[in-house]
């Protein structure tokens, strides 16, 4: 009895330091009192699956925009799919949106299914966002005319962090997924950040490579270590996702994150994601316009919603997050793609694990990250399905930055 109130306890306590701890993955982010107030009530409201959340979001991902240069085989948007128009994140609903949530944020991360270096806003959004206070992120394929001015802008924007996606140290290798990228260029145009931020004698961006291993590119990580290491880039060496089964069944390698017993949705309580075209998708993995939520309006009279705390608490949103104290099926639940979402069907299969007398340690999660992966990549709305699916392959997915992305099934 003493033992198993000890354990409690210790459980207890645990839980409390975690809850109260201040995350130490947003370097730069000003810690001030009414963003850890804000932090430590999402933590509360998830622990209580509370639906309509008195907390806003700690981290936001907005899609400069949806416009990219490569056609990665395992991208929607390199696979020619059309989830919603091709557009730039507008720099007024922008600016709308930080200054509605900009006291709240630890962390805004410009890229989701295209590639950010290519908006038109982007400095300017990376530079409004800096003088917050808040930590940035851009994730980029960088295969593109960048010139040395554009590196001095970059660098003196305040971006934090710099993912850059070289699957390869070889052109041959590196093209097999970055269809249509030039690696020299690639190359280049980390030496011109790096070298801008020499003559700045700036730490940042802090500039990171990007590196998804597949079986045709393993023989590369080993000369991509040294190549980082003279563009003064930190290597991650991750295992890239599949379309279908995965690759490295022996687990020589790891994904950014896998699926844990305890996972309920991040995005649903303490992650926004706005599109370029002001939708507002449940979560990272969603393409399509049918999946959003909720949407930004760039006007007067458009009929979007004026304010983001409109949408964060509507019915949707609402049901969503219901979802995780009850996955039932019904009208309105019907046609929302997180009702079959993996870390939903996770989060229940644990919860009856749990009421059934099951430990925590034996409980079999099931679903790894590829799995996820495929779940999404799966899912067509009507509409998509009827235009015709788009391409196959085996890679990585789109967004870039998987290092930077930081457990997203979580």
């Amino acid at each position: 009895m003493l033992q198993t109130l000890k354990e409690s306890w210790y459980r207890s306590a645990g839980q409390i330091r975690e809850l109260l701890a201040v995350p130490a993955e947003y370097p730069g982010t000003t810690v001030t009192t009414r963003r850890l107030l804000n932090l430590y009530v999402a933590r509360v409201e998830k622990l209580l699956t509370r639906s309509r959340l008195h907390s806003r979001p700690i981290k936001l991902t907005a899609e400069a925009t949806n416009v990219c240069n490569l056609r990665c085989p395992a991208c929607f948007t390199g696979a020619g799919e059309v989830g919603r128009p091709r557009s730039h994140l507008s720099l007024d609903l922008y600016r709308r949106l930080l200054d509605e949530l900009g006291v709240y944020l630890w962390e805004v991360e410009f890229y989701s299914w295209g590639e950010p270096l290519l908006a038109k806003n982007i400095f300017a959004m990376i530079e409004a966002t800096a003088a917050r206070g808040i930590h940035t992120t851009v994730s980029t394929n960088f295969s593109f005319p960048f010139r040395a001015e554009q590196a001095e802008r970059l660098v003196a924007s305040g971006l934090s962090l710099l993912g850059v996606s070289i699957d390869g140290a070889r052109q041959e290798t590196y093209e097999q997924y970055r269809r249509r990228g030039d690696l020299e260029t690639v190359l280049r145009n980390c030496r011109l950040v790096r070298d801008a931020k020499r003559r700045r004698d700036s730490s940042h961006p802090r500039m990171v490579w990007e590196f998804h291993v597949f079986p045709h590119n393993t023989d590369d990580v080993e000369p991509a270590r040294a190549m980082a290491r003279e563009l003064e880039m930190d290597l991650a060496v991750e295992k890239g996702w599949v379309v279908g089964p995965e690759w490295d069944t022996e687990q020589r390698y790891r994904f950014f994150a896998d699926p844990w017993p305890e996972m309920r949705c991040l995005f649903l309580w303490s992650q926004a994601v706005v599109n370029s075209d002001g939708g507002v998708s449940p979560c990272c993995g969603t393409f399509y316009r049918e999946d959003d939520v909720g949407r930004l309006g760039a006007g007067e009279g458009d009929g979007g919603a004026r304010t983001f705390a409109e949408i964060w608490n509507n019915r949707r949103f609402r049901l969503a997050r219901g979802l995780f104290r009850s996955r039932v099926e019904t009208a309105e639940t019907r046609d929302m793609i997180c009702l079959e979402c993996p870390a939903t069907k996770i989060w229940e299969r644990y919860k009856a694990h749990r009421a059934a007398g099951g430990a925590r340690q034996s409980f079999s999660v099931g679903d790894s990250t590829n799995d996820c992966f495929n779940f999404f990549w799966n899912h067509r709305p009507a509409r998509a399905a009827a235009e015709g699916a788009g391409g196959a392959g085996g890679a990585s997915p789109p967004r870039a930055g998987r290092e930077v992305a930081r457990a997203d099934f979580r």
